[in-house]
């Protein structure tokens, strides 16, 4: 099947992160935590600063589970810094811990410490974040991608991008957006995008402001209105933030004239929001609000979402990695996994993306997910993948791509065509 896609457009993604992983330490192959000892801790391009920092562990076949005491033998000079492949947990060494100033029996941070701590690592040189930038420009280039929706903005990363911008060294027309992790920094976080929105080039707009409002399922962090595996033991996840304060959050960004992005894959997590958007919109303030994955939507969330100014940003890729377990561990909630086709019949708007470098960014593989998900039950999408993950504004960066049986034939960005 041929597609010619105007402004391919990845919706969820973490640019910068996608970059760096794709040229930096990637542990997505290690077999058990051991195999790190045959990591080379000098390499120029697994360092940041003098930190070992690297990407994508997944603990769930190994034999014993990842600690500190492993990294402390492993680097005894060095603070090391592992993501998970799910981005929402960090396995870090004893000299790491001390740095952060935070207590650690195993050494693995999960959800808002994970988040704290990655902001709080030495910033990569202009000199890596430039090869960075260019590295994840390709990686969205080879996915057939001309335009991404970023959400983990940084004050150096959005000054770098309006010179590359400027300079046109950029091939994705990029949406900024920064992330917000209490209240402490959220009047700093307004500040900088306001900011920026009067530094935007061609290729690059600021949106607003996210929060993490839940975990991941494979975490069991996802906030559901139900037990995990339909067992009370198991729990049900949790809220990140309390009401009120994403209630002044909301508040203060719509008040900017900026838009709200929340991460929320639990049903009980975008029920929340949905409804405190409602709540606050009746008081008479109004603006945007990006529900980003809403994974799991009960119907009646949907119907609550149509007075709303509201889209939803769901990356159908996930079901290709998650399908295994995901049946067992939502139980009852399974039926409302992945509702592409009730919020199109709710004529809710949605775009797609991929949440790279979670998963690789590839309109393919969304499209292999929407076409294999029926047979385990999902609904199938009746609309248009095409029109899903097509930019809607016709006026930023004229760009096309062009994809065949899942092989990208050709990609013109802005008037200039690609070499793929």
């Amino acid at each position: 099947m041929l597609y010619k896609i105007p402004r391919l457009y990845d919706s969820h993604g973490h640019f910068l992160a996608t970059g760096q992983f794709a040229s930096g330490l990637h542990l997505g192959s290690l077999q058990k935590a051991e195999d790190l000892a045959s990591v080379d801790e000098n390499n120029p391009a697994f360092l940041r600063g003098e930190w070992l920092v690297g990407f994508g562990w997944n603990e769930k076949h190994w034999p014993t589970p990842p600690h500190k005491d492993l990294l402390d033998k492993l680097f005894p000079n060095r603070a090391v810094f592992f993501a998970r492949k799910d981005g929402h947990r960090s396995w870090v060494n004893s000299k790491a811990l001390e740095y952060f100033g935070i207590q650690s029996e195993n050494g693995i941070l999960i959800e808002k410490d994970h988040l704290r701590a990655w902001d709080q690592l030495p910033n990569y040189t202009k000199t890596q974040q430039r090869a960075h930038i260019l590295s994840a420009c390709k990686e969205y280039n080879k996915g057939g991608f001309t335009h991404v929706r970023d959400l983990t903005c940084s004050e150096s990363l959005w000054n770098l991008l309006v010179e590359m911008s400027d300079s046109k060294e950029l091939t994705v027309a990029l949406e900024e957006n920064y992330t917000t992790h209490d209240l402490n920094d959220l009047d700093h976080m307004l500040a900088l995008c306001l900011q920026a929105k009067k530094a935007e080039t061609s290729y690059l707009r600021m949106k607003g402001i996210k929060l993490f409002y839940d975990g991941t399922l494979g975490s069991q962090t996802a906030y559901l209105s139900k037990p995990y595996y339909g067992k009370t033991s198991e729990g049900q996840g949790s809220a990140l933030w309390p009401l009120e304060q994403v209630e002044e959050v909301i508040k203060k960004t719509w008040a900017a004239g900026l838009e709200f992005s929340v991460h929320v894959i639990g049903d009980q997590a975008a029920h929340d929001m949905v409804a405190l958007a409602r709540k606050i919109s009746a008081a008479g303030a109004v603006g945007r609000l990006n529900l980003e994955h809403a994974q799991i939507l009960r119907p009646e969330t949907i119907q609550m979402m149509k007075p709303l100014h509201v889209r939803c940003h769901m990356q159908p890729c996930h079901w290709l990695s998650d399908q295994v377990w995901l049946k067992e561990k939502l139980s009852d909630l399974y039926r409302y996994v992945f509702p592409w086709e009730a919020l199109k019949n709710a004529q809710i708007p949605m775009s797609f993306g991929c949440d790279a470098p979670v998963e690789p960014p590839s309109f393919w593989r969304n499209k292999k997910a929407l076409d294999e998900s029926v047979a385990a039950g999902i609904k199938k999408f009746t609309g248009d993948i095409a029109v899903i993950h097509s930019h809607p504004d016709k006026n930023f960066a004229d760009s096309y791509s062009v994809i065949e049986d899942g092989i990208v034939k050709e990609i013109v960005f802005d008037g200039r065509r690609l070499e793929l």
